[in-house]
């Protein structure tokens, strides 16, 4: 199938992007978080894998910071304590002082939380796997080497944000959050083979989402690096990974409503036709 997205090369003279400030490239970021364990295994109950977080343009990153500042200044949050986003849900650990305010307390923190999140000039992206339909198509078929589910994860939602950049005039650099020497380099491989090899799903299945080629993807894709979790913008991304993971499950859940409501998930920012091969991917649901 024919690649229908126009991707903008970055031009060589720099005098002319500057003169040119139309067809200059905007710098997209993307920060990815994961949510669940990677691994296929039967054995695992967690109903979901979900890899994705949040895009900007860099030129908003200022913007984000401050607001996310603001809020822990106003709750006397140290601003070395990351917003995680399973401990204030579960009132625990650097949260566990959450849990002894008044309901209605806790409710104004929640709430003045939630309008932090959407005040940020963001694009919630993502990709979430049905840990059960994963192995259902994927196990029987390739046993003991079928894919962890970051991979394709990655791979989905990198490719898919690198498209809506191109759709933008951008380009785009991928932030993860370091986990560990193993992970950081398995995801660093997954985004290197991305510009080398391409997409590397079956290329006869998934021709129906326009994949981009290993050329299109060294164009689009300026680079990639770890953030640790004190990374404010790493810290949002935690925040509203979380609520997309659980859609399937859970679409009425408030913050995942929240973030729908102010048009911040990617799928209500394009048009519906290119929602399919652009929008939130929701793997093996089938």
């Amino acid at each position: 199938m024919v690649n229908q997205f126009r991707v903008t090369k970055v031009p060589n003279n720099v005098e002319s992007a500057i003169n040119t400030l139309e067809t200059k490239p905007k710098e997209f970021a993307l920060y990815l978080d994961e949510s669940g364990s990677p691994k296929p295994s039967p054995d695992d109950s967690s109903p979901f894998f979900a890899m994705g977080g949040v895009l900007i343009e860099r030129s908003n990153e200022d913007m984000i910071n401050s607001l996310l500042v603001d809020f822990k200044n106003r709750w006397n949050i140290p601003q070395n304590t990351p917003l995680h986003g399973n401990e204030i849900r579960s009132r625990k650990k650097r949260f566990a002082w959450l849990g002894k305010l008044s309901d209605l307390e806790q409710e104004r923190f929640i709430g003045d939380l939630t309008n932090t999140i959407i005040s940020c000039p963001i694009v919630v992206h993502g990709c979430v796997v049905s840990r059960q339909g994963y192995l259902k198509r994927y196990l029987e078929i390739y046993g003991e080497n079928t894919w962890e589910m970051m991979k394709s994860a990655f791979s989905i939602v990198v490719e898919r944000a690198a498209k809506y950049a191109s759709l933008r005039n951008g380009t785009l650099m991928v932030y993860f959050e370091a986990a560990g020497k193993t992970e950081d380099r398995l995801l660093k491989q997954y985004f290197n083979e991305l510009r080398s090899q391409g997409n590397p799903f079956d290329l006869n299945r998934s021709s129906q989402y326009s994949p981009l080629s290993n050329t299109d993807f060294s164009i689009l894709l300026r680079g990639i690096d770890s953030k640790t979790k004190n990374n404010l913008v790493m810290q949002l991304t935690d925040l509203c990974l979380y609520p997309v993971a659980r859609s399937q499950d859970q679409p009425d859940n408030r913050a995942f409503l929240s973030l729908k409501e102010e048009n911040l998930l990617v799928d209500c920012d394009l048009e519906p036709s290119l929602i399919p091969e652009l929008g939130i991917k929701y793997y093996c649901f089938d």
